[in-house]
Order: C-alpha cells, then structure tokens, then sequence
C-alpha cells in the first residue's frame, strides 16, 4: 500500500512538514512530537515578532532624526516690499515646506472658455479639443461641447435663449 500525502496552496514551512511528520508517528509519541512542535512553533513566532519589534524601532529612530533635520530649516520665508502706500509696507509670507519651486512668482493667466469656442471645430478635433482644451476642465469641456451640439441642431430646451 502506498501512502501519500498532499498540502493544498501555500508553500510547505518547516511548521507544516513537521506536524505531519509528527502525525505519522505512532500513538504515545505523536502526541508527544505534536505538543513539542506547538511550543517551538509559539516560541518561533514570538522570535519573529521581536526582530521585526526591533526593526521597526531603527526604522522609527531614523525617521526621527530625519525629522530632527529637517525642523533646523526656517519654516517660514517672510518678505517685506515697498508698496504704493507710503508707509506702508507689503509683506509676504510663504511656506519653505510648502512651496520648493521657483521663488519668483508669475501672473500668467489662461484663456478663458468664451475666448476659444467650440463651433469653430469639426468632428473629431471637436471632440479632442473640447475634452482637453476648451475650459481647463474636462466636464466644463463636455458640457460645452453637449450645448455647442443641442444648439446647432436646434434642440435647445424651451424657454432657453442662445
């Protein structure tokens, strides 16, 4: 007689392979190898759970002094300019933390939606242009386009004026 056996799914650990060795002993001594297995398996597991304890307090320590680091550096960037008030002053407060950009700010503004319609485009550059382009935003985009659409067909709801 041939005897076998199999584990489903998983990967066979030195905790699974020694049950079943312990398993296939006879009567007193399976009991016996079974217990002695479940007291190293606790002690094993507790093992684990102190070196992965400690590796998470190194971690923790590094990420402290990281921190530490870090708190040196003004956090605050405080800016006073002449303003068109004689004496009064403008100030400008920023965040170093916050902003790691440029230093200098810019007033470029976009174009906005009624500068750039889209009744001037046909088909799919409609469809490309109104979902990227249009609004700067892509179900403004959309709703555009969906009225643009009603509107030269005809179907604008009642009482709505073009």
């Amino acid at each position: 007689m041939i005897k076998f056996q199999h584990t489903w799914g998983g990967k066979d650990t030195w905790y699974t392979k020694a049950k079943m060795w312990a398993r296939n002993q006879k009567y007193p001594w399976n009991q016996i190898y079974k217990a002695i297995i479940e007291w190293v398996w606790e002690k094993w597991v507790a093992g684990k759970v102190q070196l992965e304890m400690a590796s998470v307090d190194k971690q923790a320590e590094e990420l402290v002094k990281q921190w530490e680091e870090e708190d040196d550096e003004p956090r605050w960037k405080l800016e006073e300019r002449l303003s068109d008030v004689d004496g009064l002053p403008t100030l400008s407060i920023s965040s170093t933390i916050v902003e790691r950009g440029t230093d200098e700010s810019s007033s470029i503004v976009g174009t906005t939606g009624n500068e750039e319609g889209l009744h001037d485009q046909v088909g799919e550059d409609k469809i490309e242009k109104a979902w990227y382009d249009v609004y700067d935003d892509w179900n403004d985009a959309v709703l555009g386009w969906e009225y643009e659409s009603r509107k030269n067909s005809g179907t604008v709801g009642e009482g709505q004026q073009d």
